[in-house]
């Protein structure tokens, strides 16, 4: 059951990302920084925890955007 839960959460983070990836894109986000930092909770290795730092610290754009589609991603249901 985690797993189909882990994917159903991916699933909705991405869509909410390809939603928002045109304004994303006029903001200079760093698209592949977004999503890796929006996926870091599925990985649990050593290479990640730089990235995990600054997603915790939620100081830079990608951070705080990575942030609010987590929020944004928790009041959308989708079916499997």
């Amino acid at each position: 059951m985690q797993m189909v839960t882990t994917m159903v959460d991916s699933q909705k983070l991405w869509m909410v990302v390809k939603r928002m990836e045109p304004h994303l894109i006029r903001n200079q986000a760093n698209m592949e920084k977004l999503l890796k930092m929006l996926m870091i909770h599925d990985v649990s290795n050593g290479d990640s925890k730089e990235l995990w730092s600054e997603f915790e610290n939620n100081e830079t754009y990608e951070a705080k955007v990575a942030h609010a589609i987590i929020r944004l991603s928790n009041q959308i249901e989708i079916e499997i």
